[in-house]
């Protein structure tokens, strides 16, 4: 029958993780949405649907599950993502990048290990993920990214407006930000979740260092990982299509939630 599964968040990922649990590619018994619009989540329920899927109007009535999956934002993360847990349910957080506040960050992994639960951060739009983890167990040099996206997948970003970058008057491939994971979370929230998904898989998000590059040509979003360390190097470039209903959101990004959320491997593959 599979997991009871809670849903924090009923955009793009939100709605293809129940279509996912629609087509049986996700198994489930229960799904929980809780969305500030819970109407339009009760006219996305397909009563032909193998779970039994419920448009929840509380927290409280969330969190009456196994699993918790948040596809909200930051802010989501910051108020929910430690309750997630002492209510007793795992958590898989996609906007991982709330994390670079060490404050929240370590009050998320104190609770985990008080709790028991354990907090998923899914590989999202990158590849090599377990390769650097495993790194890890050895002394690793330096771990970078360089994201490349259009215009429209950055536009907006806190950053941008707080230095007044209009990533619409770009006119050939211009580097917009260099910094730290840390920084690079808090600049665009909603954008660069992977830099602080990368971070934790190796060096840390204040040692990891990103730049990220505004493309008007760009169709893609790019993303290129460099490791070194005692173990040699590691170099992975992955050109994700955007989202259909999003261009802010890698279509990767979506499939890698939907991917960790199989309970269904006979054989599991992968560090």
């Amino acid at each position: 029958m599979g997991r009871a599964i809670g849903i924090l968040g009923f955009g793009t990922i939100g709605r293809q993780l129940l279509t996912s649990i629609r087509e049986r590619t996700v198994s489930a018994s229960t799904v929980r949405i809780f969305d500030r619009h819970p109407d339009r989540v009760e006219s996305s329920i397909d009563p032909a649907s193998p779970a039994n899927v419920v448009a929840v109007r509380s927290f409280d009535r969330l969190v009456d599950v196994d699993l918790v999956v948040e596809a909200a934002g930051q802010g989501a993360v910051r108020e929910y993502a430690v309750d997630i847990l002492r209510a007793g349910c795992d958590l898989v957080t996609l906007s991982v990048g709330a994390l670079a506040d060490r404050t929240l960050r370590e009050q998320v992994i104190e609770t985990a290990e008080q709790t028991g639960q354990t907090v998923f951060v899914p590989s999202g739009a990158i590849a090599g993920l377990d390769a650097i983890t495993a790194a890890g167990n050895s002394d690793l040099e330096s771990v970078s990214l360089t994201t490349t996206k259009p215009p429209n997948g950055i536009a907006g970003a806190p950053y941008l407006d707080s230095h007044g970058i209009d990533v619409h008057e770009i006119t050939e491939p211009t580097t917009v930000f260099e910094g730290s994971a840390t920084e690079a979370a808090e600049g665009f929230p909603s954008n660069i979740n992977v830099a602080l998904a990368l971070s934790l898989a190796g060096v840390g998000p204040e040692r990891t260092t990103v730049r990220i590059v505004a493309d008007p040509d760009g169709q893609r979003n790019v993303h290129r990982i460099a490791v070194s360390g005692a173990m040699g190097d590691i170099e992975t470039t992955v050109r994700n299509d955007p989202s259909p209903t999003n261009p802010k959101t890698s279509y990767l990004a979506v499939l890698s939630a939907i991917e960790l959320l199989r309970d269904d491997r006979t054989v599991q593959v992968g560090t």
